[in-house]
């Protein structure tokens, strides 16, 4: 037995270190605190693991999944003898037949039929499928069962051809492999082995098996007393220089064409087989979404460092695979690092540095010890604005995203705030949210305020009262002039202008022949003072539904 360590190092380097024990697996690996030791005994068919990881960890967001999974409603209806068989289920089955049509023809899985089984070709099966069951203007689908069911009835017949052929141990090996590769592991890196364009291997796993393990075997066989190179990652040594990160997406470059990147254009940043090795494990330490990532570099430790993205990657793909969205990163962050009471950690050693790939881009924050508190502070608002958002042209804003952005640059709310406070006080459509998630967004930037020490007089509980005094401003006010103060106020609070916030507020409540409530008083403090007490103040002004948690109106939810 031979083992190999590894040390924590950089991000990039830690995420592929946690891509390696997700897939040989935590309990088959030694750990001792920022050392990772791997049996090269492992290796054998380490090719074999590395997909099945993918395949397991993202199989319900796969096509080839949604090939397969449609078996279950067929059977349903062949044991039903169709007594359910509706409108609905037509529509579904005509839905499916359109997908599957279009999934057979796709260079990847045409690519993949000849290592499945060379004789059939579902691509043929695939143009012979069509839709059933059209019905003419007037036709009714109770007129037309009897016909269209013996029609659907045939196309399953066609269907168990195609499914079975998908579902078999080589259709899921390979078919689900072309889909990981083009949905998870290029997020990665590209231009290499299975992914380089030119490859003459056409079976993916023994191209990964050439390109990144059998180069670790024989470096292991050879004598390096000789070598005159280090590893610039391990500092282990190398015959030569042709290794490379230039294959990793965002940080590696080709070093024979940009010599000008390295320095005195000498390339002195090549890799031993083991950490390229490593690398090519990084689409498996981060976790994906719709072509989002997300990688906590929390390197206390590599148990550390596993724990917590483990918890994101059960968040995001175990706990919600029915209602993934771009959120999804944003929210299940949240959760890792919010959750005491499953971590004796609480995350207030040192920061933490997040890292997030969107839009084919690498983006980093670091989480200070404030800025998790604000978080574990605001956990409750925070789950009150998930499904809150807006549309701005062709952009959909989602609020939680937004938020857990703004408050990872460091940035206030107070712009995200009257954007949203003033696209609902002037009806504008496309504003999936009420006034009550507007106060929402306040109790967190409030929070934040109070964390930075840039506003420290104002409690939650004054932020209540203020909000019950707008509730009785309104019932007071004439609703004809109600437009007209929204505007005033709402303008003056954006520039900041108190002098004429305090005019309009005097002019009101004299107008009512009421007495300004006391807490006007404080917005002479200071700016976010003054923005916390007017915003507060309009959010009951125009109504909080505290009571509805998805929306406001029902086109809203």
């Amino acid at each position: 037995m031979r083992e190999i360590e590894f040390r924590i190092g950089d991000w990039l380097f830690n995420s592929g270190l946690v891509g390696l024990v997700n897939i040989v697996g935590k309990e088959n690996v030694r750990i001792e605190g920022q050392c990772l030791f791997l049996d090269t005994a492992l290796l054998d068919g380490f090719e074999e693991s590395y997909f099945s990881y993918f395949i397991k960890a993202y199989e319900k967001t796969l096509s080839w999944y949604k090939i397969i999974s449609y078996k279950e409603e067929m059977e349903r209806h062949r044991e039903e003898d169709f007594s359910n068989f509706d409108e609905l289920s037509l529509d579904r089955l005509n839905d499916y037949i359109a997908a599957t049509k279009n999934y057979l023809k796709s260079n990847s899985y045409v690519s993949a039929y000849p290592l499945i089984d060379a004789t059939k070709d579902p691509a043929e099966w695939g143009k012979k499928l069509a839709k059933v069951g059209r019905l003419k203007k007037k036709e009714t689908f109770e007129e037309k069962r009897t016909e269209i069911i013996q029609n659907v009835k045939y196309v399953y017949i066609q269907l168990d051809e195609v499914i079975d052929f998908c579902q078999s141990q080589k259709g899921k090996k390979y078919l689900a492999a072309k889909n990981v590769i083009y949905t998870v592991i290029k997020n990665g890196w590209d231009s290499i082995s299975f992914l380089n364009p030119q490859t003459k291997e056409k079976d993916c796993y023994i191209d990964y098996r050439i390109h990144f393990v059998d180069p670790v075997l024989e470096h292991l066989e050879t004598n390096l007393e000789k070598a005159k190179f280090n590893c610039i990652t391990c500092n282990e040594p190398i015959r030569n220089t042709e290794l490379s990160i230039n294959f990793m997406n965002e940080t590696g470059f080709d070093t024979a064409r940009k010599a000008s990147h390295v320095w005195d254009f000498n390339n002195d940043i090549a890799v031993c087989p083991m950490c390229k090795l490593i690398y090519s494990c990084v689409p498996a330490g981060l976790t994906y979404v719709y072509g989002n990532g997300i990688f906590i570099n929390d390197s206390i430790n590599i148990d550390t460092l596993h724990a917590v993205n483990r918890k994101v990657h059960n968040e995001i793909l175990h706990y919600s695979t029915d209602n993934l969205t771009s959120t999804s990163p944003y929210r299940a962050l949240i959760e890792a690092i919010t959750n005491q009471t499953e971590d004796k950690r609480h995350y207030e050693l040192a920061d933490i540095q997040v890292v997030r790939y969107e839009n084919e881009t690498y983006r980093f924050n670091i989480l200070s010890k404030h800025a998790l508190k604000i978080f574990r502070e605001s956990k409750e608002a925070l789950k009150a604005i998930q499904k809150c958002g807006l549309k701005e042209g062709n952009l959909n804003i989602n609020f939680y995203q937004e938020t857990v952005r703004r408050l990872m640059n460091n940035e206030n709310l107070f712009t995200f705030i009257h954007k949203t406070m003033y696209l609902k006080v002037t009806n504008v459509r496309d504003t999936h949210y009420h006034m009550g998630h507007v106060e929402a967004l306040l109790s967190i930037n409030t929070n934040f305020l109070k964390e930075i020490e840039a506003m420290t007089g104002i409690s939650k509980g004054l932020i209540l009262r203020i909000n019950e005094c707008g509730k009785e401003f309104k019932k007071s006010y004439p609703e004809n002039k109600l437009g007209g103060f929204n505007y005033k106020i709402l303008n003056a609070i954006k520039t900041n202008n108190r002098d004429a916030f305090m005019d309009i507020i005097l002019n009101s409540y004299s107008y009512l022949k009421e007495p300004i409530p006391d807490f006007f008083l404080k917005v002479i403090i200071n700016g976010e003072t003054f923005k916390t007490v007017g915003y507060a103040f309009m959010v009951g002004v125009n109504g909080a539904l505290e009571n509805n948690k998805n929306g406001g109106n029902k086109d809203e939810e």
